[in-house]
């Protein structure tokens, strides 16, 4: 659905998800997010989802890779292991795919490889995500992601993986096809461990859906003030309000100062990143706009990081909500002129009024939202089951779509037959009274 509300009753903690371009300083922003609360007392789980992990690096300490493991005071840190969480939790999928590959005469080491398929990264990262925030151990985990490229991937999955009400029940069909066709077919076809976790990874997605769309969850875009970077963080931030996840602030980092006194090469880039401050202000209101500007020295270390956080976030709580808005709602209209009822599904989708290529398909109870390269499968809400969708318009930034009731035409039935074997047939009623 559009909005969930968890039913466990557990406090949920606050999930801060940093991403952004490529050497951005994504890991350097969430890292010192993560140090500047633990030293306010709150205990803090900083995790890396980048196949590439730096966290090691910019605390100058080993992190754990399958267990969190202290780096300061209430601060833990894991790196996820994505080879160890594969093991874990679906080894009876690692059998058939491995069985497979060699059934086809590959080498059995290769096999073996070629089961850490395309995309489980990001599944067992979001997995592992899920699973240390209901745990129960921390006050607020923050996630460090790949660059924005995976990260949306990332985000992507728990609904590609579910693909809606027809994927759910197109799995349960081939569930039951194999069930029969196992006895006739040998090791080709999935076993019972197979389907229980792959039954289980769907539920695990769900429940990764509903948990990102909840309000504890917040996500943030790193950016440095250049051109590309720019263009980059604008396809994230309409991607992620796409999935309805609530972006409550925009980090620039790597300002170079104004001074004077840098020098002619330097002095013409701290002019450009000026004119490029002014457009992400302007890009991205109301999100709230924090500055990092470019440090002397590599900031290395918690003190080094705290005093990051510190540049960053002043004396405002970095695990606050610096902002909250609506990306879904329905509205219900009367048509003047059949006065007929209609509803309209409201999607805020920033930078839409850009996009060259809208689309939007209806698929029994879901919509396909497609803007230009981001494509999404929204299950609509059950007020919307029984009405067709008519038409969708652009409006700014604005994606409406509009559902109107179903016109049961009353067709009227006509009699056609000839008038000489009508009165043929009454003349015969009448003799026979």
């Amino acid at each position: 659905m559009l909005s969930r509300d968890l039913t466990d009753n557990q406090a949920q903690p606050r999930v801060i998800i940093y991403s952004g371009k490529g050497g951005t300083g994504k890991t350097t922003i969430s890292s010192s997010t993560a140090v500047a609360l633990a030293r306010q007392g709150k205990r803090v789980l900083i995790m890396s989802s980048d196949p590439a992990h730096s966290l090691s690096d910019v605390f100058d300490v080993q992190i754990g890779r399958n267990e969190p493991l202290k780096i300061e005071k209430n601060l833990y840190g894991l790196e996820v292991d994505t080879i160890y969480e594969l093991k874990k939790n679906m080894s009876g999928f690692q059998k058939f795919v491995s069985s497979s590959y060699k059934n086809q005469g590959i080498d059995s080491g290769m096999a073996s490889e070629l089961t850490t398929q395309p995309g489980l990264d990001e599944i067992f990262a979001l997995s592992r995500l899920l699973d240390e925030a209901q745990s129960g151990k921390w006050d607020t985990v923050v996630l460090d992601t790949s660059p924005t490229g995976n990260t949306l991937r990332l985000l992507a999955y728990p609904e590609i993986i579910i693909g809606g009400n027809m994927g759910k029940q197109f799995f349960k069909l081939y569930k039951s096809m194999s069930s029969l066709a196992r006895p006739l077919s040998g090791n080709n076809i999935p076993d019972d461990d197979f389907f229980n976790e792959v039954n289980v990874l769907l539920k695990q997605m769900e429940d990764i859906n509903e948990f990102i769309l909840s309000p504890e969850v917040t996500f943030r875009l790193v950016l440095n003030p250049e051109k590309l970077s720019i263009l980059e963080t604008k396809r994230a931030y309409t991607f992620v309000h796409l999935y309805g996840i609530n972006i409550d602030g925009i980090v620039i980092n790597k300002i170079l100062p104004t001074s004077r006194t840098v020098g002619e090469y330097f002095e013409f880039w701290a002019d450009l990143h000026s004119k490029y401050l002014m457009e992400i202000d302007n890009s991205f209101y109301p999100t709230p706009v924090f500055r990092c500007h470019l440090q002397r020295t590599e900031p290395i270390g918690a003190d080094a990081l705290y005093d990051i956080s510190q540049m960053v976030f002043g004396d405002q709580a970095p695990d606050q909500t610096f902002y909250s808005g609506k990306n879904f709602w329905i509205e219900s209209q009367k048509n003047q002129v059949t006065s007929g009822h209609r509803e309209v599904l409201c999607i805020k989708i920033p930078f839409l009024k850009d996009a060259e290529d809208v689309s939007v398909e209806r698929m029994g109870t879901d919509i396909i939202v497609t803007v230009d390269r981001a494509q999404r499968i929204i299950t609509l809400p059950r007020a919307l089951y029984s009405l067709d969708m008519d038409k969708f318009i652009r409006e700014d930034n604005l994606l409406k779509v509009i559902f109107k009731e179903v016109q049961v035409e009353k067709e009227a039935m006509e009699l056609n037959v000839n008038k000489n074997v009508l009165d043929k047939l009454r003349s015969m009623r009448r003799l026979k009274i």
